[in-house]
């Protein structure tokens, strides 16, 4: 088996784009300068440009309206290619930005010469370059720090031809293959109960031949890194190439000439923000929950499956991390996150369905064990209700202003005892302190009282040879129901005593899935388990190392049926 491992690093300004204002004079009245922020696509339209098209149908006929171009320039270039007005675009920015350069995307002909005016707040001009384009993508190097404003000007194309630009990137994206990686290891969790969200981790090593990765090199390109710049890293065995996700800068590091990255999935990006808007719930689906955690965190790519979000929740999310409070949802759901092998988030009921196989050819050795039995599992939840009486919940001294106080507790109907309450939140209310000097400022409101209550789940008989032991959790979005739920789904999870640990070539499976698992012995019968973590050796192989917990199967037909395995009349390890 061959296999190989490169990454595509996006070394681009990840917020460059949105906070561009781009405006042109030299634009055509059928093109939109606006639309430059959603990289459409266009056709190849036949226009009438010297020695542009031939008649054979290969492009489409100029529409009367066309409504997917961005930038078309007004005027023609002339015989020499120069163009008898100023063909220009600007763009104006109210933050400061930082890039390897620009990325210009063209439609169907590159221009002969752009230049490149960089500005900064003050209209200062900070760098100026000439580039000669050679593709419909092209990169115009030239790094350039905390700029403020860009002019681009196309100064030449090819005799009697426009300019088409569609977008523009502020970077470009890089490839770190095979060639220059010396090494890679990939860690994906998931935890089938969602009791903790891991983050899965990628880390690789490059040999930096150029030196512009070097963190002493002050002018270096790791001065453009940024913790929302994404990478895709890709396996490919035996010519099929493989995505094994999203994931996002972390942090980095240098070593003589060999420089390596670590990087975090979107679960780790969850932890950057914190979710504050939680409240006390009375039945809200967790699918509007799980928007509200995302579009607090910035992330857009998530799927929710129908199952998961129709569930009604009950209870409260205190002020944490976004990836604290998902965790919240998907417990009391029972429900599991995963990011590997894919673009974005899936969310999804468990499930226990064999969707592969690790067979003995692709085992390099296998290591049984039994885990601790668990007889009893313990679920702690809260209920809510409002005091009737007005408490005073915090105090303190503010400065004129706009101040953000957060609550230990829920309350509701806040009132200050000076400025102004502009927000009221269960966690937190937004005061406005008005005159010149500080202010103590007293917060009022009525208090949610919280009861602490427990279920409990339990086998009936206990196991032969073992004695009763007890696990607990903690749900913070629970009622009776849910709770007695998710205690009876945690006791099921653990009477799979069997834990099954493998050194195997990869294949397609993937942390979450349930797989069958051929036992080392041939006489005796396979595993079917869940693989709570994987950890892949990216350049030595593609060998992983899983973690699985499951049970053995006594019969090898089996079929699945609602939400149980079934195994003949028997089901191994119980």
């Amino acid at each position: 088996m061959k296999t190989e491992f490169y990454v595509e690093y996006a070394l681009i300004d990840t917020t460059a784009l949105y906070d561009s204002i781009v405006s042109t004079k030299s634009n055509s009245d059928f093109a939109d300068i606006d639309l430059i922020k959603d990289k459409i696509s266009a056709p190849d339209y036949a226009t009438l440009e010297h020695n542009f098209f031939v008649l054979d149908g290969s492009m489409e006929e100029f529409p009367e309206e066309p409504d997917n171009l961005v930038f078309f320039s007004s005027e023609q270039s002339g015989e020499d290619g120069t163009f008898p007005k100023e063909q220009s675009i600007e763009i104006n920015f109210t933050e400061n930005h930082t890039s390897l350069g620009l990325t210009l995307y063209f439609l169907d002909s590159y221009p002969l010469e752009v230049e490149i005016f960089w500005y900064d707040f003050l209209n200062i001009l900070q760098s100026r370059k000439k580039f000669r384009p050679d593709s419909l993508v092209y990169l115009c190097r030239n790094q350039v720090e905390e700029y403020g404003k860009v002019v681009i000007k196309f100064n030449k194309a090819l005799p009697y031809h426009y300019i088409k630009l569609q977008y523009i990137e502020y970077g470009t994206t890089i490839v770190w293959g095979s060639d220059t990686i010396k090494s890679g290891k990939l860690v994906n969790d998931t935890d089938p109960i969602s009791d903790k969200i891991s983050i899965d981790k990628l880390t690789f090593e490059f040999v930096d031949a150029e030196d512009e990765f070097n963190i002493g090199n002050a002018s270096g390109l790791h001065r453009l890194f940024q913790k929302r710049q994404r990478m895709l890293p890709y396996e490919v065995v035996d010519g099929e190439t493989i995505p094994l996700g999203v994931f996002f800068l972390d942090g980095n590091s240098t070593t003589k000439n060999i420089s390596r990255i670590s990087a975090i999935d979107y679960k780790g990006m969850l932890t950057n923000t914190n979710f504050i808007d939680g409240r006390i719930y009375d039945g809200e689906l967790a699918g509007d929950i799980i928007d509200e955690i995302m579009n607090s965190a910035g992330v857009s790519e998530y799927e929710v499956d129908e199952e998961t979000a129709s569930i009604p929740l009950y209870g409260t999310i205190k002020i944490q991390t976004c990836l604290k409070a998902l965790r919240e949802v998907l417990f009391s759901c029972g429900s599991v996150i995963n990011t590997s092998h894919r673009i974005g988030i899936d969310i999804r009921k468990a499930t226990r369905t064999v969707t592969d196989s690790i067979p003995r050819s692709r085992k390099f050795s296998t290591t049984l064990s039994t885990d601790h039995y668990v007889s009893d599992v313990n679920v702690k939840y809260q209920t809510w209700t409002l005091d009737e009486k007005v408490s005073e919940l915090t105090k303190g001294v503010y400065r004129p202003g706009i101040h953000t106080v957060q609550l230990t507790s829920p309350a509701a109907n806040e009132t200050a005892s000076a400025g102004t309450v502009i927000k009221r939140m269960p966690y937190y209310v937004i005061i406005r302190v008005d005159g010149d000097e500080p202010q103590e400022v007293v917060i009022y409101g009525q208090k949610y009282l919280k009861e602490e209550l427990v279920v409990l789940s339990s086998v009936e008989h206990v196991k032969s040879g073992e004695v009763r032991s007890t696990k607990t959790f903690t749900g913070t979005l629970l009622n009776f129901e849910a709770a007695q739920r998710t205690a009876d789904n945690i006791l099921d999870y653990y009477q799979l005593q069997q834990i099954i640990k493998t050194k195997h070539l990869s294949g397609k499976e993937k942390a979450g899935d349930w797989v069958e698992i051929d036992n080392p012995s041939r006489q005796h019968g396979n595993f079917l388990a869940a693989i709570e973590s994987v950890s892949t050796d990216l350049t030595g192989g593609f060998i992983s190392t899983a973690k699985c917990r499951g049970y053995y199967k006594l019969l090898t037909d089996y079929y699945y049926a609602g939400d149980e395995l079934y195994a003949g009349d028997h089901a191994g390890i119980l």
